[in-house]
């Protein structure tokens, strides 16, 4: 974290609670609130369709300008894709004046809620076509060190979500 904190973003696997969190987040403070795969979806259509018409770099390069976009933001919660991490060129922007707070969820939390919501298969598409537990596992795996280097602080997105969002409200509110 470098310098004064001028936004939070929020990193983690897909269905870590990211979006959740950070709208939570953002009324208590009384910031804004932007999340990229919305973004993204608003901008053209859902990722899935996205995805599938032009493919999967395309959708990367398309995350990679938006996180660039959105680096120059001010008290704003910033919930990121799953993927967002691996623009390591738009991710150190992205830090800049940020609190980077990685959700950290185990493959049994993210398997639920991917199963428990109805709008994963337009907005979280596979990524490798491989069967869902392994692929998480693997994208986790893949990840994680990306995650936890790039990230200040690292909570289990298992917590309730009130927690989460008192514990980084706190810490930026901590002298």
């Amino acid at each position: 974290m470098s310098g004064a904190v001028e936004k939070v973003v929020l990193t983690g696997c897909r269905a870590s609670g990211k979006t959740t969190v950070g709208r939570g987040l953002a009324e208590s403070l009384g910031w804004e609130f932007a999340d990229t795969d919305e973004l993204i979806s608003r901008a053209f259509g859902d990722i899935a369709s996205l995805v599938a018409r032009e493919g999967w770099e395309r959708f990367r390069e398309i995350e990679r300008q938006t996180l660039f976009s959105l680096a120059g933001e001010k008290e704003k919660v910033i919930a990121t894709g799953g993927g967002a991490v691996m623009h390591q060129d738009a991710w150190e922007e992205l830090r800049k004046n940020a609190l980077v707070v990685w959700l950290r969820a185990g493959i049994d939390t993210v398997r639920a809620r991917l199963a428990a919501d109805p709008a994963s298969p337009g907005q979280r598409p596979s990524l490798t076509g491989a069967d869902p537990i392994a692929e998480i596992a693997a994208v986790m795996a893949e990840r994680e060190p990306l995650y936890r280097r790039g990230s200040d602080l690292t909570l289990d997105a298992a917590r309730p979500v009130a927690e989460i969002v008192a514990v980084i409200a706190g810490r930026l509110t901590a002298p």
